[in-house]
């Protein structure tokens, strides 16, 4: 979208809506992304057979699993291993929010009852299960959270 060609005015709300939601989506997608890598990085670190390049092309649930079931092979006291699954299950259970925020369309429409622009992502199949901005920058905020307690956790390892 391009911006205003008018001196001294205002950008439109599209255009700051543009720009933030561009920054927004593509900050969830990297969030996302690292704790994808971190699978990957920690099926190598805790196999000797390089599971890694083995499941290369598996899907992220599958990879949490195979991890955790290198994580349950590991004999470190009991509290370091349920902080390693408990981090893996945390990663997991963002994949799903991922999903909707990155395969679904993005509608921008009037509500006229409240008389307000509406911007949301909703899920396709679903219409009811919805993402705004503020609940991307919040999935963006876990998925940071989560890949940095999921490193940590399996380096304790």
């Amino acid at each position: 979208m391009e911006a205003s060609t008018e001196p001294n005015s205002e950008p439109h709300y599209l255009e700051v809506l543009y720009r933030d939601l561009a920054l927004a989506l593509g900050n969830a997608v990297w969030a996302f992304a690292r704790m994808e890598w971190r699978t990957y990085e920690y099926m190598r670190r805790l196999s000797r057979d390089h599971v890694d390049e083995l499941v290369g092309e598996v899907s992220f649930s599958a990879r949490c699993s195979i991890l955790r079931r290198l994580v349950e092979r590991k004999a470190p006291p009991t509290a370091v291993k349920e902080r390693a699954l408990k981090a893996i299950r945390e990663v997991e259970s963002l994949a799903n929010r991922r999903n909707i925020i990155v395969h679904n369309p993005w509608s921008i429409w009037i509500d006229l009852d409240a008389e307000e622009f509406m911007t949301e992502i909703q899920k396709y199949s679903n219409r009811d299960s919805k993402v705004d901005l503020n609940e991307i920058k919040r999935f963006t905020a876990a998925a940071e959270a989560a890949e940095t307690e999921l490193k940590a956790a399996l380096n304790a390892l």
